[in-house]
Order: structure tokens, then sequence, then C-alpha cells
């Protein structure tokens, strides 16, 4: 049977920006790569996203792959690829805050550019030169489906064990500034049996990550 490889992506991303580059870590699966706006609309559904029910590995990276876990029960099983994960995005080894995601959800509503530059500049130290693409990507994303993604963020935990029965792997950066290794490694209690590895000179960027 031909491996099918689905994507997840982070908030206001577009990992198809990569896709040249990422099918090489699988270059003989099919790759389907689900934009932000219909994770965002589906984040309490993903199995209901087109091509999930077929996925032998599903990649979720960072907001995709919280949404992975939360949906766990609810999806066939296959493997797992967890890029920059979490179990709580505002916990106190962080940077973010409730009260802060929800601000800013809430003025994506009205004027999404100042949320947009927040998380720029969090990554504008990082290794690589793809800030510009996301950028560029990120505005083009409905305001409302912006705010939804941040208030799922601000309000979204992993409490209980998941992926139990999945083949589960967790690659992050150790130069990461948006979701810090302390956060990531704080899901050993709740990923049994998922293999974690650093990436010494990656950061958030999934091509640096994978490749």
């Amino acid at each position: 049977m031909k491996e099918v490889w689905v994507w997840l992506p982070d908030w206001a991303a577009d990992m198809a920006l990569w896709e040249d580059d990422l099918v090489n870590v699988a270059p003989q699966a099919d790759h389907t790569f689900i934009s932000y706006a219909s994770l965002a609309a589906s984040l309490d559904n993903i199995a209901g996203i087109p091509g999930m029910d077929k996925a032998t590995t599903v990649v979720g990276w960072g907001l995709g792959a919280l949404a992975l876990m939360k949906n766990a029960a609810s999806l066939k099983k296959c493997d797992w690829i967890l890029l920059s994960p979490f179990a709580d995005f505002c916990d106190d080894s962080g940077e973010w805050t409730q009260q802060n995601l929800r601000f800013m959800a809430k003025q994506c509503l009205t004027n999404p550019e100042p949320s947009l530059n927040t998380f720029a500049e969090v990554f504008e130290n990082e290794f690589g030169d793809w800030q510009d693409d996301w950028m560029a990507a990120a505005k083009k994303v409905d305001k409302e489906l912006l705010s939804k993604g941040l208030n799922y963020l601000a309000e979204t935990r992993v409490k209980d064990p998941v992926g139990e029965g999945r083949n589960v792997q967790v690659v992050y950066g150790r130069q990461d500034s948006c979701v810090l290794p302390a956060q990531t490694l704080k899901l050993k209690d709740v990923l049994p049996g998922a293999s974690f590895k650093e990436r010494p000179k990656a950061g958030h960027w999934p091509p640096l990550l994978l490749l």
C-alpha cells in the first residue's frame, strides 16, 4: 500500500511553501498539504478534513499538532510526526499567556497585522529566510480564522495520555523561540512511548526540523 502523508500547519502558516523540500522526507509517498484555512475551520473535527481518512502518516506542526492530539479518539490509527508540539501553549515555561492571546484574537477581527507582527518578531532571530514568505501567506488568511486559531491556542490543553497504539515521533528545535523546548518536553507525560528528537541548530521552521 502506498504511503499517504497529510501535513497540518501551525497558526497562520502554509506548509506548502516548503513542499519541494518537505516531500523529500518520504519521496515515494503521496503528500497532501492542508491549508491553514481548512485546519482552522475544522479544529474540533479534523477527521472530517478531506484526505485524513487515507493518511498513513500525519505531520502536525504547532497548532496542527495540538489539534491532532485533541482529535486522536476520532482518527484512524496512523503514524504521527509532531513538529514543535506542546500540551499547553500558555504554560509557565513559555512566553505566551491566555490574556495576551485572547487580546490578539479579538484584535485580529479588525486588524490582524499587529498580531502577525508579534509572531514575526519571535521568528526574526531564527536561522533561515522564511519569515517574509510566512508573513505574505499569513496576510491572505481570513481574519476570523486567524482569530479562531489564537483562541484555540489560548483555551486548549492536552491533559490525558494520547497516541497509544501509534508510532509517534516528536521533533523540536533547540533554537525555537516560539515553542520553547521545555514546553515540548512536557509532552513526555502525555505521549507514552513517543520518541523525542532535538535538532540543535533548528528553530521553529519545518525544513530545518525535518531535513
